[in-house]
């Protein structure tokens, strides 16, 4: 008979195998992916669609895409920033309503970027000198700099407005908590910095994570994904459904959709500084040395922070912690039925919700025009 020892490897190695265990990809899948990482989305063949690719300064290619606006420009650039170990789909998910397609028929100039290990961007391969292990800060670092950098460069922009969804919003703080450079103004959505005050579900989870992944592991979040996405589209009230999204508040068939993306994969240093962050209730650098919640105090760009009343992986508490923490003008905005919506947004109804161009989208762009104006945000 295994020793418990050998009994414990023996999972671990099987986690750490490109497959992981269902309670681990509920984890990391609802609280961390939060879209899907197909190659393709949206009016892929729109004249005004281009795509391209990047490099970091530490050498990883990044896939972007480019939609110009229609009519004239109004207002800086955008660049959206999706949630981790996804793509770039769940913000062009469908050809009449995603986030990206709606902002440019309101006259901005998108840009959207595919973090590494996600898309059409750079998987990890050790021996093309892309080594496994990289962790939170190196996504904000490399990743969320070398978009920003492309965006100016292309559009002769000195800065740019940045939307970020989810744990997107996360890198966004980190980025804006150190320096900021180049960003004229953001919007973080669903973006918990108190990752301690979310249910003992994730508390949970976290603790079955801290047990079998260790940094230099490299997950694919695809394949149980996969197998659990015919639950996740057609059985009503499963799990992943229940902590996602209002049911109530989303059309089943964009459902079905979304659930049906292949998730890219997710860096152990990554899932390490994640799970501390839900253990610890900090939101601070791999080795604790930068308090990022402390440097969103010297925050002078104008910030918009929106919480989901009814989103169980960002519960408004999570959220407004970001909100309270920021030092210069910024804006909090509710979505849920306290303030008049029509529903309690869950974590993924800001971005495919039925009524997410008018409850959502419209005040975003509203604050992100009022901010380019120099009038009050507040």
């Amino acid at each position: 008979m295994a020793s418990d020892s050998e009994g414990t490897d023996a999972l671990r190695a099987h986690a750490m195998s490109r497959s992981l265990p269902l309670a681990l990809v509920l984890l990391l899948s609802a609280l961390l992916a939060t879209g899907c990482a197909t190659t393709s989305g949206g009016r892929s063949d729109d004249p005004r669609a281009e795509t391209l690719r990047i490099q970091t300064d530490d050498g990883w290619g990044l896939a972007m895409r480019h939609i110009s606006p229609e009519g004239p420009v109004r207002g800086r650039p955008v660049l959206l920033v999706p949630g981790l170990a996804s793509g770039d789909v769940s913000l062009v998910l469908e050809p009449d309503h995603s986030l990206a397609w709606w902002l440019a028929a309101h006259g901005r100039e998108v840009w959207t970027v595919a973090l590494r290990g996600t898309g059409n961007s750079d998987r990890t391969d050790a021996a093309a000198g892309r080594p496994p292990g990289y962790g939170f800060d190196t996504l904000w670092r490399e990743d969320l700099r070398a978009a920003l950098r492309t965006v100016r460069a292309r559009t002769g922009a000195d800065e740019v407005d940045v939307v970020a969804y989810s744990l997107g919003a996360l890198l966004l703080y980190a980025y804006l908590a150190e320096d900021g450079d180049g960003i004229g103004a953001a919007v973080a959505m669903a973006g918990p910095t108190r990752m301690d005050r979310s249910g003992t579900w994730l508390k949970g989870l976290a603790r079955v994570g801290d047990r079998l992944v260790s940094r230099e592991d490299t997950l694919d979040m695809g394949f149980l994904a996969s197998l659990t996405a015919p639950v996740q589209a057609y059985l009503r009230g499963n799990p992943v459904e229940r902590i996602a999204l209002n049911a109530h508040n989303t059309p089943r068939e964009r459902w079905r959709r979304f659930a049906g993306c292949v998730f890219g994969e997710l860096s152990g240093g990554v899932a390490r500084d994640l799970i501390r962050m839900v253990q610890t209730g900090r939101f601070s650098n791999s080795d604790g040395s930068r308090d990022y919640r402390a440097g969103l105090g010297h925050v002078r760009v104008p910030v918009l922070v929106m919480a989901g009343e009814g989103d169980s992986v960002a519960p408004v508490s999570a959220v407004r912690d970001g909100y309270l923490a920021l030092g210069g003008p910024k804006a909090w905005r509710l979505l849920g039925t306290s303030e008049g919506l029509a529903a309690d947004y869950g974590h993924v109804d800001v971005v495919i919700g039925e009524r997410a161009p008018y409850e959502v989208w419209a005040p975003l762009l509203e604050f992100l025009d009022r901010a380019a104006a120099g009038r009050t945000v507040q």
